[in-house]
């Protein structure tokens, strides 16, 4: 047999439609829908989520359309303020997070001396917990200036409001003072990553 004969049955055979059983097409279907592009193509759930919100409110909407106005408007605005109420609820655990976070300078619960500062920044910065060396860093030189009567001790004070009392008492390090709150600020509410050199 040439080989354009060979072509001609091969092409023969495929032009024969494939009629496969119902137990084998069902096979066919689930090994071509398990594989990776479809299953890529699923919505996720937010999308899945926010699809259903949208159809129950067309379809609460479109059921609107047999009522009286008024209280199909009364009925919007009760959907507006659960709708309301719902956003809120999903949002409420993160700012209370935010909200909740200690925002002076201070957290211990027994008062440090400066020394007691310094040396816990020096352990921290020996690990390489650059970020907590440079918070007890700045708390010691805050506890400092207290226990010198520079500065007189505040609970709850900012790292900006002890900056702006430290440069009256030291205009001439008004620079540094400020750098120093800065990277306290950064490190401490910021999340930043310091380094050594910071």
């Amino acid at each position: 047999m040439s080989l354009a004969g060979a072509a001609v049955i091969a092409a023969a055979y495929l032009d024969v439609p494939v009629v496969p059983g119902g137990d084998e097409a069902r096979r066919w279907a689930e090994q071509e829908l398990s594989q990776r592009v479809y299953q890529n193509a699923k919505p996720g759930l937010g999308e899945v989520v926010w699809n259903w919100i949208v159809r129950f409110v067309n379809d609460f909407l479109n059921g609107l359309n047999g009522l009286n106005g008024n209280l199909g408007v009364v009925l919007g605005l009760v959907l507006a303020c659960v709708l309301a109420g719902v956003a809120v609820w999903l949002t409420r655990p993160r700012l209370n997070r935010k909200l909740s976070a200690p925002r002076g300078i201070f957290d211990h619960a027994e008062a440090l001396s400066a020394a007691g500062h310094r040396n816990l920044s020096a352990a921290a910065a020996d690990r390489g917990d650059f970020a907590g060396a440079i918070t007890e860093r700045f708390r010691a030189i805050v506890r400092a200036a207290e226990e010198r009567t520079v500065i007189d001790p505040q609970p709850g004070r900012t790292a900006d409001e002890v900056t702006g009392q430290l440069i009256r008492a030291f205009a001439a390090l008004r620079g540094q003072l400020g750098s120093a709150a800065t990277l306290f600020n950064s490190v401490r509410y910021g999340n930043a990553a310091p380094t050594s050199a910071d």
